[in-house]
């Protein structure tokens, strides 16, 4: 009885264990490691919005909150992520992204009239 109860420790740790995220401040993204993180951003960031890490990130903590322009692109990760969950499947319209409207500049062209 203790053996089998040993394993099952062992096993729901272990499961535990690999459900655990390497990223910290990870709140609209759904990657759990920090490959998946890297890689989309190269795809999305980078051509998106032409911009590099420095831009969002403080080099030394990628996890920081300090720069404004982190702030924004959460908000706006969260914009593109409701627009494609409820509009572009009702419309049955191909995918939004951050490309759509910078197409590869840190500010789109047009900005929306205030």
């Amino acid at each position: 009885m203790i053996r089998i109860i040993t394993i099952l420790l062992i096993i729901i740790s272990f499961a535990g264990a690999q459900s655990k995220s390497e990223l910290k401040n990870v709140k609209v993204l759904p990657f759990t490691k920090k490959q998946d993180i890297v890689n989309y951003m190269k795809k999305t960031m980078v051509q998106g919005l032409g911009v590099k890490c420095k831009f969002c990130h403080n080099p030394l903590d990628f996890s920081s909150d300090e720069k404004e322009n982190k702030l924004v692109a959460r908000e706006m990760m969260k914009m593109v992520k409701g627009i494609n969950l409820n509009t572009m499947s009702k419309l049955k319209f191909h995918e939004v992204s951050c490309f759509t409207c910078h197409r590869g500049q840190d500010h789109p062209d047009h900005p929306p009239k205030h």
